[in-house]
């Protein structure tokens, strides 16, 4: 399979929207984490959980990340696959949190799956539909 200059280009725009959703939580930049969405998305977390803006995905991660101090999110293993001016792509989690002393202390490690479609829009590539697979999940009490 020969890509054209196009399609690396669209591969790498994809890949940094996907990737700058994990590094825009872990800075706190909560409007740079909206910015990753299309205006008409549907993300779909678990338990329920369903949100169709990056403003209402922005308000609950900031919401649920207020008992963290640090935490790292490693995004990988990107599978994409590009139609014209969509996109599907599977990418894996792993995301390492550290809680406050007032929330415990402790480190919750989580491992996990996204899958999701993106769409090419005048600001570039953006997350159109998000559903997160929860595969595991391991909290580790402080030791103080």
């Amino acid at each position: 399979m020969t890509e054209t200059v196009r399609e690396q280009n669209d591969r790498i725009a994809i890949v940094d929207v996907i990737n700058r959703y994990g590094t825009t939580i872990d800075a706190g930049d909560y409007e740079g984490l909206a910015d990753c969405f299309a205006a008409d998305t549907v993300v779909r977390y678990g338990g329920g959980r369903e949100f169709h803006s990056g403003e209402e995905v922005s308000e609950f991660v900031k919401g649920m990340t207020v008992d963290f101090v640090a935490q790292q999110h490693l995004l990988g293993n990107h599978e994409v696959v590009i139609e014209g001016d969509r996109a599907t792509a599977t990418t894996y989690l792993h995301a390492t949190q550290i809680e406050r002393e007032e929330a415990g202390g402790g480190v919750v490690v989580t491992g996990g799956v996204y899958r999701d479609v993106l769409v090419r829009t005048d600001d570039g590539w953006r997350i159109a539909e998000r559903e997160l697979e929860g595969l595991w999940r391991e909290r580790r009490e402080s030791d103080s």
